[in-house]
């Protein structure tokens, strides 16, 4: 796991060049171990850190910082960016890092998710800086996998705590320093339950580094250490999270099916159209057959070919504007799913309302 054992994380970077999936290419990004694509989201508090590990996994400036809707294009609210052999697709969700939003915020953040990862979410990666932990960020963690998404979301649930100092690099000072925390503060113990009996082995711990700041060479070196030392920490989770499957909320799983729903339409209304203007031409060719009948072999081996070519045409032309179609049938989606998020939203705002009166 992220901190389980002994040693050092040099020596588990070593270990990981020796394997063959080590880090040291960042231009790369973070590679999944034996699967074909990972959906890793990540939501925290703003200022965390979220945007400056998210570049780290994909291995590009991909996240802007800031949990600004300004930040994400067009309609969408979710920031999403993949890995050079694309084997991971990492989503930054800007409305679930701050309890205090509006819930229209929530609801295009809720609807666009379910949009980009209607087959599941392989990771939600909980991003944490190093300091007094408040309520503000027991509360993030709680609203997303108690309220939003529900306990079946917690086998799929990590952390990373950034800012991490000596943490990063000293793997034994972990376990200690978490059970002191847990001791300090109560919002602390309560995120560390979410992660269940062993949380030192569902955390990574790194330093926010950027060797493009560095001052000089030694410290561009240093930088760069750092950075492949972090991957390598998250690089561990992965390997522990092998084997467990995607968290598929039922919302994401009625954005996959209404989606599939809006690209067979204009799959058919494409064919029909094609299948119209060809029976068009046919028609027309026939007439002209039954007035020539001594060129009634060779015209009937010509419609032959007609209608061959009008399979070929339509296979064509689907390939041609399948992007196009997608591009449409997600748009058309996103209206259909998002009456289901608000639905989804509100309840969570009635039942968190209903908490804080029974506190009151």
């Amino acid at each position: 796991g992220g901190g389980g054992g002994g040693g050092s994380a040099e020596a588990g970077e070593s270990e990981a060049a020796r394997g063959g999936s080590s880090p040291s290419s960042l231009t790369s990004g973070l590679r999944v171990p034996n699967r074909t694509q990972w959906t890793l989201m990540v939501f925290g508090k703003t200022g965390a850190g979220k945007s400056h590990l998210a570049n780290l996994l994909v291995g590009s400036d991909a996240f802007a910082s800031g949990d600004s809707l300004s930040s994400v294009t067009g309609t969408e609210s979710v920031r999403k960016a993949f890995n050079k052999d694309e084997s991971l697709m990492v989503l930054d969700t800007i409305g679930f890092g701050d309890t205090r939003l509006p819930p229209d915020t929530v609801v295009r953040s809720l609807r666009d998710t379910a949009l980009e990862a209607p087959g599941g979410i392989d990771i939600l990666l909980f991003i944490l800086k190093k300091e007094r932990v408040s309520t503000a960020e027991q509360e993030t963690l709680a609203y997303v996998t108690q309220d939003l998404f529900g306990k079946d979301c917690l086998p799929n649930l990590y952390m990373v705590v950034t800012h991490a100092g000596r943490l990063a690099k000293d793997v034994e000072h972990r376990e200690p320093w978490l059970k002191e925390q847990a001791a300090a503060s109560v919002p602390f113990a309560s995120m560390l339950e979410s992660l269940g009996p062993n949380p030192v082995q569902r955390i990574a711990f790194v330093e926010n580094s950027d060797p493009a700041e560095a001052e000089d060479e030694e410290d561009r070196v240093l930088s760069e250490r750092r950075r492949q030392r972090a991957l390598v920490d998250i690089r561990m989770l992965f390997e522990h999270h092998a084997g467990i499957p995607p968290f598929q909320h039922r919302i994401m799983e009625q954005a996959g099916e209404l989606k599939a729903v809006r690209l067979e339409e204009m799959r058919r209304e494409l064919r029909a159209r094609i299948e119209s203007e060809v029976r068009q031409e046919l028609d027309h060719d026939r007439g002209e057959l039954e007035a020539e009948r001594l060129q009634l072999r060779s015209e009937l081996g010509e419609l032959k070919e007609k209608e061959e070519k009008m399979q070929s045409r339509f296979e064509e032309e689907w390939d041609k504007m399948r992007s196009e179609f997608e591009n449409r049938a997600k748009e058309l989606a996103r209206g259909d799913i998002e009456p289901l998020a608000q639905e989804m939203v509100e309840a969570v705002e009635k039942k968190a309302k209903g908490r804080r009166c029974t506190v009151m």
